[in-house]
């Protein structure tokens, strides 16, 4: 009955329950230690934790907010049981936090028994769920470094990611996943495809050592041409291998060895490959997008704001700012969004200095921002 990736996360930790048990019993502690690690650092903290924040934000305890508590408790509950002979001391810290919560029987971290998969807790293992997480994962860690390689940050959004393979299964996956991949990498549309083709074009360029016996004089200007040459020219000359051009009212032909055919990425495509694998960034930026990612940028300087007066994390506040036509614009498009983003009730750009003010320079725009909170 729980959500997914409360399912996942549970499922995660049973798995590396049985490969630690694994490790331990073959005194392979080093490996257990960084197995367990990892799991905190990239499993609980960098996509459960981060992925749930939402959930426990929540003002009212529903029974998603209460699932992912519970879940997160558990989940803790177990990794202080797993690093008990490693931290001792840091495991018993935690443990008795823990348990002051939900009260277990044992007085200390070490009188209770280590995690087992032969334990009934640590017995559902759904290897499906974490096979389509791990292809969600693969995923959005690609189109992340390719926002970076390109320079695009990851809060503007993007119009569409593309993703080739040729594996049904895969493809499947992504649709089911396509929510999950759509937030995490700030895209409005995923598309599955099967052939890479469809992300670059191909080009030619003349090969002179086989032009300039045959056309002499003339090969700068057949050189022209064929770095004109359409995608259908060219595989037409790739099927048939030979293909007739007009040059000052003559026939030329020219055959493959004339011409070095050569693959690049389709304009606003930024594109890269792991193993099996071919993801493509739509990086054209409309009106809409720019002033979307704007207004995502001004969240991000509100929420370090909040932090920096020293605000609560369920203050709701009041939002003053001052900046150009293009960022008032942005604003005002984007009102609602950002409200809700930063529990503000109030957005006017009708400049007060507010309870804590800064100036900043977004996107190239200057803004200054100034929050208050609304007290009862």
């Amino acid at each position: 009955q729980r959500p997914e990736i409360d399912r996942w996360i549970l499922s995660v930790r049973n798995s590396l329950v049985i490969r630690v048990n694994d490790y331990l019993e073959r005194y392979d502690l080093t490996r257990a230690a960084r197995d367990i690690s990892n799991f905190v650092i990239e499993d609980l903290s960098n996509w459960f934790v981060r992925r749930s924040r939402r959930r426990f934000w929540k003002s009212e305890m529903a029974l998603d907010k209460l699932s992912a508590y519970q879940t997160l408790y558990e989940t803790l509950m177990t990794v202080v049981k797993l690093i008990a002979p490693y931290t001792p001391f840091v495991a018993e810290e935690m443990y008795q936090n823990l348990n002051s919560i939900q009260k277990e029987d044992s007085e200390s971290v070490h009188l209770t028994y280590y995690p087992s998969p032969k334990q009934a807790e640590y017995q559902f293992v759904d290897l499906e769920l974490e096979d389509r997480m791990a292809l969600a994962r693969q995923i959005v860690s690609l189109a992340r470094a390719l926002r970076s390689e390109v320079g695009t940050k990851v809060r503007q959004p993007l119009s569409q990611l593309l993703v080739v393979t040729k594996s049904p299964r895969q493809r499947q996956t992504i649709e089911t996943m396509t929510p999950i991949i759509k937030n995490e990498i700030n895209v409005k549309n995923v598309v599955a495809l099967t052939d890479a083709s469809e992300l670059v074009v191909q080009r030619a360029k003349p090969n002179f050592k086989s032009l300039g016996p045959k056309f002499g004089k003339n090969v700068n200007k057949i050189a022209e041409i064929i770095q004109k040459l359409s995608e259908n020219q060219i595989n037409q000359l790739k099927t048939t291998g030979e293909l007739t051009l007009r040059l000052e009212n003559q026939e030329v032909r020219l055959t493959e060895e004339d011409v070095n055919i050569f693959r690049q990425n389709r304009e606003g495509l930024a594109v890269t490959s792991e193993g099996d694998l071919t993801i493509a960034l739509d990086i054209r930026l409309n009106e809409e997008l720019i002033e979307e990612g704007l207004a995502r940028e001004f969240v991000n300087r509100v929420q370090n704001m909040r932090k920096e007066a020293g605000f609560e994390v369920l203050d709701r506040i009041r939002i003053y700012y001052k900046g150009t036509d293009k960022v008032d614009k942005a604003i005002q498009n984007q009102a609602e969004y950002i409200r809700n983003e930063t529990l503000s009730e109030f957005i006017s750009n009708q400049y007060q200095p507010g309870e804590f003010a800064k100036q900043w320079h977004i996107n190239q725009e200057l803004v200054d921002i100034a929050i208050e909170r609304i007290r009862s």
